[in-house]
C-alpha cells in the first residue's frame, strides 16, 4: 500500500478552492458589469425625462413680444349655450336612427 501524501491533497484544495474563488469573482465582476450598464441607462433616461418635464420652465420669455389678437376661441353666453342643450333635447327621435 503506497503512502497518503496529505501536503499535496492540501495543495491541491487550495489550488482547487482558489480557482473557484477567482470562477466565482468573475461572474460577479461580469454581473455587477451589466447591472451598472441597466442602472446608468436606467439614470440617463429619467434625466432626459426630466429634463423635457422642465423645460417649458426655462424656454418662457416674458419679453416676448405678446399677440396682437387673442387666439382664444370667443365665448359663448350661457344662455345661447342652454338654449341649444334644450332643443337638441327636444328635436332627438329615436326613429330616425331606425333601420328596418
Amino acid at each position: 500500500m503506497s503512502p497518503i501524501d496529505i501536503a499535496a491533497i492540501e495543495r491541491r484544495a487550495r489550488q482547487l478552492r482558489a480557482e473557484e474563488i477567482r470562477r466565482i469573482n468573475g461572474l460577479f465582476a461580469e454581473r455587477m458589469c451589466v447591472l451598472g450598464r441597466l442602472l446608468a441607462a436606467t439614470a440617463f433616461s429619467a434625466v432626459l425625462a426630466l429634463a423635457e418635464a422642465i423645460r417649458p420652465v426655462f424656454s418662457w420669455n416674458p419679453q416676448a413680444a405678446a399677440p396682437a389678437a387673442p387666439t382664444a376661441k370667443p365665448r359663448i353666453a350661457l344662455r345661447v349655450r342652454a338654449n341649444r342643450v334644450v332643443r337638441r333635447l327636444f328635436a332627438w327621435n329615436p326613429e330616425v336612427h331606425h333601420h328596418v
